[in-house]
């Protein structure tokens, strides 16, 4: 199954239509509903308070470049009114996640359900392959979870992050459908769990007196570990240089230990050449 980065650069830009909206790229134009949006007290009270100024003109930046990314319009008035986006979900990949932000002045007017709907139809018949849907939406946030009961999203996991209790929907086709969904989620941790308590019980003595940081180790502690590049998220192996090329054993993005299984001779041939001795990663 295709990225959900590389599934959105195949079909965008799109433009999306309901009865009363219309959803488009975002444009240069839209910098002012940025701004607006991400430091209004209202819209961002569940989303940890007004952001910099550095953050406003790295989003306003980013959603130029980032497939996936719209401003939502009100027809009636050609009024942008917020921004709606899907994209990897960074909590498990292959996974999409649908976010949004509409002004107070176009809240309780169902228009939000209304975006969501269309870009969650959207995903399902421009990307029919294009793996799960989700939602994440703070606990608290009681107006956004009423929103998504009403078009007929379930909830199937609730979790801490950023500080708060997070509730994470996805379109239910049927209860059958629901109840496949979250078996496989639950499948999904007890398989992640498994498989670092197995890492940590096998790292090396060198590995287990790393940090959990192993980017900011120095080069020489780095040119005692394994040199091959290993998947999408840049990690690197614990193991030494010399070891079995199949398992390696090294840090995830939050410091746990995990294993995992490559082919050296299918990395190689998959990545560009790099010098010999050197450390590589991929780039998120």
């Amino acid at each position: 199954m295709e990225s959900v980065d590389t599934a959105l650069n195949r079909v965008w830009p799109a433009e999306l239509r309901t009865d009363r909206l219309l959803l488009r790229p975002v444009a240069d134009e839209d910098g002012a509903l940025v701004r607006e949006l991400l430091t209004d007290d209202r819209i961002r009270a569940h989303l940890g308070g007004p952001a910099t100024e550095e953050r406003v003109a790295a989003r306003q930046a980013a959603y130029l470049k980032t497939a996936g990314s719209w401003t939502v319009v009100r027809t009636a008035d050609q009024r942008e009114i917020g921004l709606m986006a899907i994209g990897p979900d960074h909590r498990c990949e292959g996974r999409a996640e649908v976010s949004y932000q509409l002004l107070p002045s176009a809240w309780s007017q169902g228009l939000g359900r209304e975006a969501v709907v269309a870009i969650a139809q959207w995903w399902g018949e421009a990307i029919p392959a294009g793996g799960p849907l989700v939602v994440v939406t703070p606990a608290a946030n009681t107006p956004s979870r009423r929103m998504l009961d009403s078009i007929g999203m379930t909830l199937v996991d609730e979790f801490d992050e950023h500080g708060a209790q997070q509730c994470l929907y996805t379109p239910a086709v049927d209860q059958d459908d629901t109840e496949l969904r979250w078996t496989r989620l639950i499948a999904e941790r007890m398989d992640t769990s498994e498989r670092r308590r197995g890492a940590e019980a096998r790292a090396t003595a060198v590995g287990q007196s790393l940090p959990d940081d192993l980017s900011a180790l120095a080069p020489e502690d780095l040119a005692r570990l394994c040199p091959d590049l290993h998947g999408t998220y840049g990690r690197i192996c614990a193991r030494p240089t010399d070891h079995t090329p199949d398992l390696h054993l090294g840090r995830a993005p939050d410091g746990a230990w995990i294993a995992w299984l490559s082919s050296r001779d299918a990395v190689k041939a998959a990545l560009p050449s790099r010098t010999p001795g050197a450390v590589g990663r991929t780039q998120n």
